[in-house]
Order: structure tokens, then sequence, then C-alpha cells
């Protein structure tokens, strides 16, 4: 975890936000105070944890700065002063001594009284000019609650700040909130943002949707402290390959029309829309390609030698792509689901390696790759696509039960297995 937050010696972290801050400072600690000693402080209020069995802390307090010896494999806690059972917020001139002392800090930041959401004082946060990085939490099990004192701390305020019509929080309450930048005030080194109790596909699919949105996505993580599952976030580009001959059907499947009369690509567009994405591109041949990637709002990469086979469709894709993963779907997909898209996704999250859908054991489509096989796929030939890569390279299986959605039509007598499927589209 301190590897993916890329924390080094002499680090002072400020931590924002809410859902999360305090464990997530003492969950750094502990991994911290092997590699050196550690201090945590607050430029708000904290409770001043109880020493038990499990934890051990040393309290420091300002009239022992001067004499101060920290030692290692334990956490120090300044006290500027305990009121109440709370820390106070700590002075910059003690914590300009105190770094001195210590290879890492760790600074809680601000209050949210255990709200997912809050409106925010002028005062807040209150960084620590010193700070190297400051770590903004995001807690996104508030969505589609009610916006209320119960959700939301200071909701009075939050409503001036964020106000829309809205009863309920929703996804782009998050994305405002977010977008402000308020985690940050006028912080200009290091940020990062961290989404909080994201533990499954659902709450995947929640996060993915509102960061494909956040303006700054460079240093997006997500996972869960409490399960201590940590993520940094990748963004995905969609490709859609549609400039094939489809020789086996003896006609451009793509135009073929359900009863619905929605023709199959448009139909594989409107699943693949009901996902959020950065960056989409369809590499396509002709007017009814690109017509359908303006309505779906898909960037159109026109192939001008189909003739060359689908590598050359992927070598276009790739090259006009700008994200951290390249999602390959063909354009006769159309039964394929929101959920199984964003499952695949969530697999490349969590190992950064090719992933490949099996369905009863066998490769299928669509396959995703990471950048870093970038040249790989720009250097391919033929009509073979990746499959060239997948021969050579390891990649993840992701396991699907139902074949139903992964069908896709090559043949004309595959119309007839169609024709009992449409009821599902």
């Amino acid at each position: 975890m301190t590897e993916l937050f890329n924390i080094k010696k002499g680090d002072i972290i400020s931590i924002t936000g809410a859902g999360g801050k305090t464990s997530l400072m003492f969950h750094l600690a502990n991994a911290l105070k092997k590699n050196g000693t550690v201090l945590i402080a607050t430029t708000t209020k904290i409770f001043k944890p109880e020493i038990t069995e499990n934890n051990s802390f040393i309290f420091i307090y300002p009239e022992e700065i001067s004499t101060l010896s920290p030692q290692d494999n334990f956490i120090h806690i300044f006290c500027s002063e305990v009121i109440n059972g709370k820390i106070t917020s700590a002075k910059f001139e003690d914590l300009n001594i105190l770094r001195k002392y210590f290879d890492y800090i760790l600074i809680e930041a601000d209050g949210s009284a255990n709200k997912a959401l809050k409106g925010w004082r002028d005062d807040e946060p209150n960084i620590y000019p010193n700070c190297t990085k400051t770590i903004a939490i995001v807690d996104i099990t508030a969505l589609h609650k009610e916006k209320n004192d119960t959700n939301i701390h200071r909701f009075e305020l939050f409503q001036k700040q964020y106000f829309n019509f809205n009863k309920t929080i929703e996804k782009n309450d998050y994305i405002r909130y977010i977008n402000s930048n308020i985690f940050f005030n006028e912080f200009s080194k290091e940020r990062i943002i961290f989404f909080n109790k994201i533990e499954n596909l659902e709450t995947f699919a929640d996060f993915f949707d509102i960061a494909s949105k956040i303006t700054d996505h460079k240093n997006i993580y997500f996972g869960s402290i409490f399960n201590n599952v940590f993520y940094k976030f990748k963004s995905v580009t969609a490709i859609v390959l549609a400039a094939g001959f489809s020789k086996r059907f003896s006609g451009d499947k793509l135009s073929y029309k359900f009863k619905n009369n929605k023709t199959i690509l448009e139909t594989t567009l409107t699943n693949i829309t009901k996902i959020d994405f950065r960056e989409k591109i369809l590499v396509g041949k002709n007017s009814f390609h690109s017509d359908l990637a303006r309505k779906f709002e898909f960037k159109f990469i026109e192939n001008k030698n189909p003739e060359l086979g689908q590598s050359n469709s992927v070598v276009l894709g790739t090259s006009e792509a700008t994200l951290a993963g390249y999602l390959f779907i063909p354009g006769d997909m159309p039964f394929l689901t929101k959920k199984s898209i964003l499952k695949i996704i969530f697999e490349f999250q969590k190992w950064n390696e090719i992933i490949v859908p099996f369905i009863n054991g066998n490769k299928s489509s669509p396959v995703l790759f990471p950048e870093s096989y970038f040249k790989d796929l720009i250097s391919l030939k033929g009509d073979s696509g990746g499959r060239e890569i997948l021969k050579r390279e390891k990649f993840i299986k992701c396991n699907f039960k139902n074949s139903t959605e992964f069908f896709d039509i090559d043949t004309q007598n595959d119309l007839k297995i169609l024709e009992t499927l449409e009821e599902q589209i």
C-alpha cells in the first residue's frame, strides 16, 4: 500500500475528506513504522486513541519536543492539547520542529463527523504548508441516499456550496463535489484521491462512472481500508471494431436489423454507452459507421484499408487511444451486458495484465490489453488481431457462465439463433 501511494522517507502527508481518514492514517502508520519513525498529528481534532494489546503508541506533548528520541516500530502521536478526549490542532511551528525528528508524518486535516459528504468551512482543510502529499478520501456509500443532516455533515452549508434540486445524493453530486477540488484547498503538490469501501462489482460500477468524470484523473485510487485492498485506478478506452467484411455472413452483418428496428452495431453501441467511458473509439469504414459513432459520441476512425484484416483496425484504434487500457469490442456483440464489461475492467484494475473472458473453457471477446502492450498492438498485421499476442504472453482468465451475451454473428445460420435471442435485448 505505501509503495502504491509512492510514500518515501521525508514525506509529510495530509489526509482530508470523509469516510475513513483516521482509519487510513493509522493503517499507513502501521505499515510505515517498519521502515522508519512515524508521527501522527492533526490540524483539526481527533479522538485520542486508547492503548490496547493490539496497538502501541507513544504520546508526545509540546513540552517534550526539545527532548525527543523517536523509537522504531512505534506510532508516535503529537498531543498539542487534549480536551474532552480529543487531540486539538497542532501549531505549524511545532510541526516545523517535529518534522526534523521523523521519517514520516501523517496529519488528519479536517473533520466530517463520520459522514460521507460535508459542507466545507473557509478554514478547511487546514493543510500544513510543508506537506508533500495530500490524500483525499471519498466514501460513495451515501449514493442514492436522502440529502439530509444524517448523511451530510453541515448539510445546510453543503446545499449552499453544491445545490441542485435532487432530493437524493446522485453521481453528479459526487462529480461536482470532487471536481471542486475543495479537498486540497490551495495545496499544489502531489494530490491523491482515494475511494474507500469499493468492495464488490456493484460498488465498483458506481465508482467507475464517477471516476471517469473526474477532471484530475491521474492519481485516483480505490479499494477498502477494512479489507486492506488498494488499487490504482486505470482508465480504459473502449475500442469498437466494425470495419470487417463479414465474408462468412455474405453481407453486412452489422447493419442487420432486429425486430425493434435497431441494427446489430447500434445495439452493441447502446450497451457500451451504459458505461461512462472517458474515451470511446469506433473503427469503421463507411458512413453507416461514422453516423452511429456521431450519434453515440464515439471518436470515429476510418479504416481506409480494411482488406488488410482485423489487425489494421486494432492498430488504428490503439494509435488513437490515450488511456491505461484498451478494451477491444467486436461490433457484432449486441448481447454483451454492462455488468460483464465492468467485470472485465474490474479484473484489469486488480492485475494490470491482459484480461480474456472465458466461456465454458473457451476464449471469447472482448479482450482488454494494458497500455504496456502498445508497441505490440500497433505492430500487428493480418487478420488475427490480438490473438497473436495471446499465444505468447500471459493473461488473466475472466470466467463467465452465460454464453448468450458473448454470442457473436458470423454466418447466416447464426441468424436463426439470433432470432431466439432477440427478446433479451
